[in-house]
């Protein structure tokens, strides 16, 4: 389905909802690269989302959220640098990692106990993560530990007969860089992932 992600009409949202609470996977474009996302309180879509990638467990995911709200179901670790970051840098494409609740899936989690949280830019997974009143899993959309598809040609050719809904928000950018991610479990913070925006970041680390 093709549709433009910056002005999503409220079939679009209704259709990415339903199809994420009826435990299905769904490919969507996002501010960063495009997402394969589902229910992250899931284990069978969980799992079914590793299956697709032929990703081991063991390394977590990133969840989206609406607002800081929504974190609360994901973490108790906030202090005063993260409000101070988030407040600098969300929305927008950074993720920060957190010491996650112990009744989150271990799929989540991962190895470490960490969730990565990130609240998006782009009007349609701010409105979808705000209709389904709850967190939204979204990982890069190619197989593990290959490159990212470089057309919309070959991200239907890996997933499209995978998922349960394709969402088209045009043609994937080559250029576009994933998100910088922070750990914010170690003080001083530090940077995990080198993405967007991030000399502006660097720069707000090292005041």
């Amino acid at each position: 389905m093709f549709f433009d992600p910056f002005d999503p009409p409220k079939e679009i949202i209704e259709k990415a909802t339903q199809t994420i609470q009826s435990g299905g996977i769904v490919l969507h474009p996002s501010d960063t690269v495009y997402g394969l996302a589902c229910n992250p309180f899931n284990q069978q879509a969980l799992h079914r989302l590793l299956r697709i990638k032929g990703r081991p467990e063991g390394k977590g995911f990133l969840v989206i959220v609406h607002d800081l709200k929504m974190i609360k179901d994901l973490s108790d670790n906030f202090n005063e640098v993260f409000y101070e970051l988030t407040d600098k840098l969300w929305p927008g494409p950074v993720t920060f990692l957190l010491n996650g609740k112990k009744t989150l899936p271990d799929t989540i989690l991962g190895k470490k106990g960490q969730v990565g949280i990130r609240c998006p830019a782009l009007p349609f997974l701010n409105l979808w993560s705000k209709k389904i009143s709850s967190p939204i899993v979204s990982t890069s959309a190619n197989l593990s530990g290959k490159a990212l598809p470089k057309s919309i040609k070959q991200l239907k050719y890996l997933f499209e007969k995978q998922v349960d809904l394709f969402l088209e928000g045009g043609e994937v950018n080559q250029k576009t860089k994933p998100s910088t991610v922070i750990d914010l479990t170690t003080f001083p913070p530090h940077i995990v992932r080198e993405g967007q925006k991030l000399r502006e970041i660097k720069e707000i680390l090292e005041r």
